[in-house]
């Protein structure tokens, strides 16, 4: 009874498969960035002390926010004092 079951399971996710079904957590693909005329785009966030603009890649966190350097780090755990 159950490897009728397990067979019966294995046949149903093959047929799914073959007619292009996909499988969560097994087929995860990672999605292409975003293409525009002048190449791809970066997702990019604001410094909390001084409003610069960075790549999220090229951020510090610090306290859950974003900061472009150690300096406005630095700053805004002064202004926490």
């Amino acid at each position: 009874m159950i490897l009728k079951l397990i067979v019966f399971v294995l046949i149903a996710g093959l047929i799914y498969r073959w007619f292009g079904g996909k499988i969560p957590f097994i087929d995860t693909e990672k999605k292409p960035k975003e293409e525009h005329e002048f190449g791809s785009l970066e997702a990019t966030s604001k410094c909390a002390n001084c409003g610069v603009y960075m790549t999220e890649e090229d951020a510090l966190i610090y306290h859950r926010k974003a900061y472009c350097s150690n300096e406005c780090v630095e700053a805004s755990k002064k202004k926490l004092k």
